[in-house]
């Protein structure tokens, strides 16, 4: 039992650090990360939900990434949930950089394409451009 939960425990570190590593390569020489890991492990339906501060005047680039290639949306919603942003609006883009003229407090949610019977993690890096 120790060792079907130890192998368990690795096989999901893996997926963790593969995941990671394919988020991290957008953020480039010209963002730094805001040091959060968003990080949820979700399956099926289930959505995934960031409260996340905008400060106003900073450029900001939010990155999603999950288990297979293209396969989890986000979209960003402001604290009356009125929709900013979708990325299933365009193409599931993995980021999105925009900025606003004033600070604003936001929901980040993230899940899975419908229909999929996949799980795993949704992950989610803000950065903030230099």
């Amino acid at each position: 039992l120790l060792f079907i939960i130890l192998f368990a425990n690795f096989k999901l570190s893996a997926q963790l650090d593969s995941v990671m590593s394919d988020c991290e390569q957008y953020l480039n020489e010209n963002y730094i990360s805001d040091g959060q890991q968003y990080l949820s492990l979700i399956s099926g339906d289930q959505t995934a939900e960031f409260n996340v501060i905008f400060y106003g005047g900073n450029t900001y680039r939010v990155i999603s990434c999950g288990g297979n290639e293209n396969n989890l949306i986000f979209a960003i919603y402001d604290k009356d949930r009125n929709e900013l942003f979708k990325s299933s609006d365009f193409e599931n883009t993995k980021y999105w950089d925009f900025q606003f003229e004033s600070t604003i407090e936001c929901f980040v949610e993230a899940k899975l394409l419908p229909n999929s019977d996949a799980s795993g993690f949704a992950v989610l890096l803000i950065g903030l451009k230099k």
